[in-house]
């Protein structure tokens, strides 16, 4: 007891006189802790060996600096393809061919077809039947033909109820409505030039007699274009004899025609036109 009295005493005097020197006063708490457990150590025997040891963690010093490659996002083109604006063609409006005119036909283009017809029924009846194969309308006497029509021309006495003279499609009506007998007809096309001829003569007759009766009317104005030509002999069956003689045909086709579009010519040449025919003169089957 003696003896840890005076160890004691003897640890007291050293922590005073390192207190009491200058150089030592500079020491951190951390420094006199230091001391204290060495003499603690001292005086009871026991080191820091013999205590336990506990794992120290080491723990890595952190870095202000980012570990992390800063990720750049990818610069991306916008995918989307220019819009483009589409293309239309301008609307080009149909170029319609002006509708070609009789001027514009030379005088040797062929622009109808003629033909001289007859029906053997009674005295008979002999007449001209014209088509139109042009492009435009077609004056035929004082008649407007349309292109694809066809129109004929005869002239009448006392079967129609308009009195004597030309008419227009009166026989290509009655053949349509109650049909044709004993028929015989020639073909011959016409150039302009001679379509104008036809046309001009046609306009010469309102009038129908004895002798210039539809059969001289109907050979008058064939002749006045083909060259095949027809003896003007007083009776249609004359006629026909010449026609079938000539390599005709021995029926007669006309395109149907409405009422309205059948006339009787009145006056002459340029004082020449035509007026709608009665009912009456439509309701006879014979010529």
């Amino acid at each position: 007891m003696k003896k840890q009295l005076i160890q004691v005493i003897s640890v007291i005097l050293v922590i005073l006189t390192v207190l009491s020197v200058p150089t030592f006063a500079g020491f951190s708490n951390s420094g006199i802790n230091d001391v204290i457990t060495g003499i603690t150590e001292f005086l009871t025997g026991t080191t820091s060996a013999d205590e336990e040891t506990t794992g120290e963690t080491t723990t890595e010093p952190t870095t202000d600096e980012p570990t992390t490659e800063p990720t750049t996002e990818p610069t991306t083109e916008p995918t989307t393809e220019p819009t483009t604006e589409p293309t239309t063609e301008p609307t080009t409006e149909p170029t319609t061919e002006p509708a070609k005119t009789f001027d514009d036909y030379k005088d040797n283009d062929k622009v109808a077809v003629m033909y001289i017809c007859t029906q053997q029924v009674g005295l008979g009846h002999a007449w001209i039947y014209i088509e139109n194969t042009a492009e435009c309308d077609l004056k035929v006497g004082c008649y407007d033909l349309k292109p694809d029509c066809g129109v004929s021309m005869g002239t009448f006495l006392l079967s129609r109820s308009d009195g004597g003279g030309l008419y227009y499609n009166v026989e290509a009506y009655c053949a349509n409505k109650w049909g044709l007998k004993n028929q015989s007809r020639l073909k011959t096309e016409l150039t302009k030039k001679q379509l104008i001829k036809v046309s001009n003569r046609i306009k010469q007759w309102n009038y129908w007699d004895l002798y210039f009766n539809c059969t001289f009317f109907a050979a008058e104005i064939w002749n006045c274009a083909s060259k095949k030509k027809i003896v003007p002999i007083m009776f249609p069956f004359f006629i026909k004899w010449q026609i079938l003689a000539k390599g005709g045909d021995k029926k007669v086709e006309m395109k149907p025609v409405e009422k309205t579009d059948c006339y009787k010519q009145h006056g002459t040449g340029k004082n020449a036109r035509i007026v709608h025919v009665k009912d009456g003169s439509l309701d006879s089957k014979l010529f």
